[in-house]
């Protein structure tokens, strides 16, 4: 649903608009990257989402030499209301969505921005995972770029950007989609026309989890997913929702269970690792182990929706 644009005039500035939920230990390193950009007429905009690790506190006790604007929920509403809520305030002419667990190099602000000055209205760039040291770190990152083989398909990227008329044009954030927003935004905003500019030279490092609690807790996110994308997103039924899901798990347990696929996906994917195919035992480990806690994932995503009991973390 589209929003009015508020009044006001905006220059050539860019906004970056960063949603932190108990990011306390990682603020010192957003701050750092705002800093250091060689185009210097940004700002920044966080908005803490609920935290209880103290994370604003130490974002103003850090201190930024680059305009700053903090936003505060009292509870978690989850990232999309904070990336509308940051957009509510921001005065740039472009808006840079980017999560707190990203490092800028300091030339992104100024990179993007040519792309915006040659008539680009929605900019996706490259990541990379910071720290490739763990074997769960190396599988994540051959997996984004195997998926970012094919550009084509691609919705939306770490720190990706947009004007902001076209922001508010194609309508805001859903906020009930507990993942899966970027993306969906970007449909709309392909659907709607506007040029889209991918530019994977442009890369941001992401601090993505090493540790198997880390990597198993973000598959579970991405499968619960699942049920609210089929019932917000194509409005099936409780039927066809149920079908669906008992469908994918299924298929999930299938393939964990005939080891094939894993294999398979493991040696595609170690072929992109820096240590090669001797990743590829711990990557059918890892395959494995993420078909089946996307399999929990879909049941819980399923039970948020029927049951009305949506938790936006």
């Amino acid at each position: 649903m589209a929003v009015a644009e508020p009044e006001g005039q905006v220059g050539r500035k860019l906004s970056f608009i960063v949603p932190a939920h108990n990011e306390a230990h990682r603020v010192a390193d957003l701050l750092e990257s705002m800093n250091r950009q060689a185009h210097r007429n940004v700002e920044l905009i966080v908005v803490d989402d609920g935290s209880t690790d103290g994370t604003l506190e130490r974002l103003v006790r850090v201190g930024s030499v680059r305009p700053m604007r903090t936003v505060r929920h009292a509870v978690p509403r989850g990232v999309a209301a904070a990336r509308n809520a940051g957009a509510q305030l921001a005065a740039g002419d472009v808006l840079v969505f980017m999560d707190a667990d990203l490092t800028l190099r300091e030339d992104f602000a100024a990179r993007i921005l040519a792309h915006y000055e040659n008539g680009a209205d929605y900019v996706l760039v490259g990541s990379r995972v910071a720290d490739r040291s763990r074997m769960a770190s190396r599988y994540l990152q051959s997996e984004h770029e195997a998926a970012m083989a094919e550009p084509e398909l691609q919705r939306s990227s770490q720190a990706f950007s947009v004007r902001r008329q076209v922001y508010w044009n194609v309508g805001s954030f859903r906020e009930d989609l507990p993942r899966g927003d970027d993306s969906e935004f970007g449909e709309r905003v392909m659907a709607a026309g506007y040029r889209r500019v991918e530019d994977l030279s442009i890369e941001v490092l992401h601090d993505r989890p090493g540790t198997w609690g880390g990597f198993l807790a973000l598959q579970r996110r991405r499968g619960r997913n699942f049920a609210y994308s089929r019932r917000n997103r194509h409005g099936h039924g409780v039927v066809h929702l149920l079908a669906a899901a008992l469908a994918r798990t299924v298929l999930s347990w299938v393939q964990v269970a005939t080891i094939v696929i894993p294999l398979q996906s493991a040696v595609r994917l170690a072929d992109r690792s820096p240590r090669g195919r001797t990743d590829v035992g711990g990557f059918m480990l890892l395959d494995a182990a993420a078909r089946a806690a996307r399999a929990v994932g879909v049941w819980q995503g399923v039970r948020e929706v029927l049951t009305g009991t949506y938790s936006p973390r």
